[in-house]
């Protein structure tokens, strides 16, 4: 699909605001790893930070009524078996307000963030995703949902805060262009700098203990973008 999946030697990384959802082709046939992202190569890199490209953008309330978790019809006792979900993919054309980013509000979110995964889980599915954002299911609170090989479920990374990398390590930049779920490649994406490796501490959504976790690849772009598609206002909160 597109320029970056004719590229050479490049990983395709899809979902996190649409398409780290549906599989884009590699050369040779092979099926490409789901996502949003598409690693495009290093070299010298020009471009500015994410915040600072997605800076000038409207703010917008996840949810209007400002509700910590939207109402889903799909949900609704007496909903029809298949009634599809009510994702919300992010296109990239705006930036989330920042007015349940706070440390009283994730601390007490009690059973919504089991239900955010399922419904994470069940976006992910639809889409062939790696990757969704809190958003995408109706969480007004900022966590990624990462699908993670080793256990075979889908992990929740709530209020993400990066750490230096162990060691003193400096951490390797690629360009990686982001195009949303159903897009062609082309139209309607953006190309950031991100680190490949990012060293995270988060919460895990289910418990009220912290993790400290290196994430490599599609799982570090996916928590970089999370980071770019809320307001700098929501970060200096809860990194403060």
């Amino acid at each position: 699909m597109g320029c970056a999946a004719q590229l050479q030697g490049n990983v395709n990384v899809q979902g996190i605001a649409q398409n780290l959802h549906k599989p884009m082709p590699r050369m040779g046939g092979g099926g490409g790893v789901t996502g949003l992202v598409a690693l495009l190569g290093g070299g010298t890199f020009f471009l500015p930070s994410p915040q600072e490209q997605l800076s000038s953008l409207p703010v917008v309330k996840v949810n209007a009524d400002e509700s910590l978790i939207s109402h889903w019809p799909s949900e609704d006792l007496g909903a029809a078996i298949d009634a599809p979900p009510e994702c919300l993919w992010w296109h990239m054309n705006e930036t989330y307000d920042h007015g349940l980013c706070s440390h009283f509000t994730i601390g007490r979110l009690s059973s919504t963030p089991a239900r955010a995964l399922a419904r994470a889980q069940v976006c992910a599915a639809l889409e062939g995703s790696e990757c969704v954002l809190s958003p995408e299911v109706g969480l007004g609170v900022p966590a990624a949902f990462l699908n993670d090989h080793a256990s075979g479920h889908m992990k929740m990374v709530l209020a993400p805060r990066f750490l230096p990398l162990e060691g003193d390590r400096s951490p390797a930049l690629q360009h990686v262009r982001v195009t949303p779920p159903g897009g062609d490649g082309l139209v309607g994406t953006r190309t950031f700098v991100f680190n490949r490796t990012v060293n995270v501490e988060f919460f895990d959504g289910v418990s009220k203990v912290m993790h400290v976790s290196e994430l490599e690849g599609a799982q570090a772009y996916c928590v970089q973008l999370l980071r770019a598609s809320f307001a700098t206002e929501c970060w200096e909160r809860l990194d403060a």
